[in-house]
């Protein structure tokens, strides 16, 4: 490439040439002054501490700071929001248990501080993470002793429900049915003098059914020469009920039989006067009243 040069001092043109390897070097030159300029900029600006680099750092900073702490006290309203959610149905759930208490009658323990009874307009306070920390620790107080109490019913409802099941005091005649003869010493109808009569007798029509009066396991059931179709079923331990005089019977030893299930039916097999049932309870072998259990 060639270059000419026409000024008033030259009396002739100039003619310059230049090649590829001047361009090349210009260029270098140009990119190492620039390097220089801002090497030197970036040596005032830190050794120096120019102002207004400064300011634009502590602006940057001052900026993510205020992000970082804008975004800390939304996560701790959050937190504390859910705290309050937590606390009101845990207060929910206290509520629920003292009426299932008061239901069952079965006791729970006594908190220090009861729930009950709060109250007041909303009036937004600080938060701090030591707030938090002191909520969050009496919550986890309160939610152990409510488990603890809750267990506490469960168990009781529990016990509750296995000695009902197991306890004879459901009519055993589907419908209900008079009483022909009570508990206790009686003439015999046969005529045969003063005798003890050891359950009670329910007259109903012939094909009434006859109920288990608790659940348990039927440990006889087959014909007696005064007693007729006769079934006995154990309901734990020593504790046994007696159904005599039925015409026919629906289950066989060893059926595990619930309360309220059907056994048989009403009838006036064996030492019989006419259709009725005869209803006994036994503990260790011991006639017990069954009006102690049907009137509970």
């Amino acid at each position: 490439m060639q270059i000419i040069l026409m000024t008033q001092q030259l009396t002739a043109a100039k003619r310059l040439c230049c090649e590829t390897r001047h361009i090349v070097a210009a260029t270098l030159v140009l990119l190492c002054v620039m390097c220089g300029i801002s090497a030197l900029f970036t040596y005032f600006a830190v050794v120096w501490r120019l102002p207004f680099v400064e300011q634009h750092i502590a602006y940057m900073k001052d900026e993510d700071m205020l992000a970082k702490d804008e975004e800390h006290k939304v996560n701790l309203q959050a937190l504390a929001t859910s705290i309050g959610q937590l606390q009101a149905k845990l207060t929910q759930l206290e509520g629920m248990a003292r009426h299932f208490s008061e239901q069952s009658g079965i006791q729970l323990p006594q908190r220090e501080a009861d729930a009950s009874g709060r109250g007041g307009p909303y009036v937004p306070a600080l938060v701090s993470e030591e707030l938090l920390g002191d909520e969050i620790n009496a919550l986890s107080i309160q939610l152990q002793e409510q488990n603890v109490a809750l267990g506490m019913l469960e168990s009781g409802l529990r016990e509750r429900m296995v000695r009902r099941e197991l306890l004879p005091d459901l009519m055993p005649v589907r419908g209900g049915a008079r009483l022909g003869s009570p508990f206790g010493p009686r003439f015999d109808p046969f005529g045969r003098g003063y005798a003890m009569h050891e359950g009670l007798d329910f007259v109903a029509s012939p094909g009434t059914d006859v109920l288990a009066a608790a659940s348990g396991v039927v440990v006889k059931a087959d014909y007696h020469a005064e007693f007729g179709n006769m079934i006995e079923i154990n309901h734990g331990g020593e504790l046994i009920t007696r159904y005599a005089h039925m015409s026919s019977l629906k289950v066989s030893v060893g059926n595990v039989v619930r309360r309220g299930q059907a056994i048989g039916i009403i009838g006036s097999t064996g030492r019989s006067t006419g259709p009725h049932l005869h209803f006994e309870v036994r503990a260790n072998n011991i006639p017990i009243n069954p009006n102690k259990f049907l009137q509970r």
